[in-house]
């Protein structure tokens, strides 16, 4: 089989039907090409050119061999275009879990700008509740996890890329719906819904943390916060919750947010991967990550 570079001189030649310009083409010099084609003459068994003093040109034999070479050397051109891509996360396929309030505002500015960089990288993602993300994970169902407050493991890796302010959800009939800020203890008597703990147990007691933080315990309402949300009947009672501030991009109907005036701890949103994982487009991922949310973390740290 003949090397490529063999191919590569040979149709640089074919083209030039000369070896000065040829080898000045290929920035060589003439005696290595001459000898190049020589071996690659000897090893078809046949004459690829016709030489004389005042011209070269192409056997029978050489002008069915073109086509066929140039062929092979687009292919190996694209074989290793593709490899590099590959190489750099700008192919394939990248299968990301998220949680609920990672839906509102930042999977979506994650996803364009992914997109936009690696537009031949197909993106799945599929909501699923924290607890669910590592069995995934570990079982190569989805490639990284985007998530608040995510459950933790040794054999996984953690990083925070959003941290935000926490928000008071509550119907838009509450008496202090219409506040710029409220103080979380003003919340103390009202009841709280929150989530069954097992579907994300970090995030749950983070949650029951910040009302304790403020010096109360949560009475606590039978449902689900997401699933009242998602359906609108949230705002139907005078139950309230607590959220990143970026849910309050999408608000549900009958539901406001109103700003949190105590000193709590941020919520924070982290990526998730297999330790050891070092598939070029989930590298590519939690990249693009970093630097969509940097500015964001800055200024929220300025705040």
């Amino acid at each position: 089989m003949p090397e490529l570079r063999h191919l590569r001189y040979f149709i640089a030649v074919a083209e030039e039907l000369n070896f000065s310009r040829a080898a000045r083409r290929l920035h060589m010099a003439q005696p290595p090409l001459s000898l190049a084609i020589r071996q690659l003459e000897q090893e078809l068994g046949t004459e690829l050119f016709q030489r004389s003093t005042r011209e070269v040109t192409l056997t029978e034999a050489g002008r069915a061999l073109v086509d066929g070479a140039r062929r092979t050397l687009a292919e190996a051109e694209r074989a290793v275009v593709s490899t590099k891509r590959a190489a750099a996360g700008d192919v394939g396929q990248l299968r990301v879990a998220f949680s609920w309030s990672v839906r509102y505002e930042t999977l979506p500015a994650l996803g364009r700008e992914f997109r936009a960089r690696h537009p031949d990288v197909e993106l799945l993602a599929q909501e699923m509740w924290n607890a669910q993300m590592l069995p995934a994970l570990r079982s190569g169902a989805v490639d990284v996890a985007l998530a608040l407050c995510p459950e933790s493991s040794p054999d996984t890796v953690e990083e925070v890329v959003r941290n935000e302010p926490v928000v008071a959800v509550l119907g838009a009939g509450h008496p202090l719906a219409g506040e710029e800020a409220i103080a979380l203890s003003a919340l103390a008597e009202e009841p709280f819904v929150f989530f069954p703990r097992e579907l994300a147990p970090r995030l749950h007691d983070v949650l029951i943390g910040l009302c304790r933080q403020a010096g109360f315990e949560p009475q606590r309402r039978t449902g689900s916060f997401h699933t009242g949300w998602d359906l609108g009947i949230l705002g139907d009672s005078r139950a309230v919750a607590l959220a990143p501030r970026s849910v309050a991009s999408r608000q549900s109907d009958g539901i406001v947010t109103v700003p949190l005036s105590d000193p709590v701890d941020r919520l924070e949103t982290s990526l998730v991967w297999r330790e050891g994982d070092s598939s070029p487009a989930r590298v590519a991922f939690c990249t693009l990550a970093r630097s969509v949310f940097v500015q964001d973390s800055k200024r929220e740290s300025r705040m």
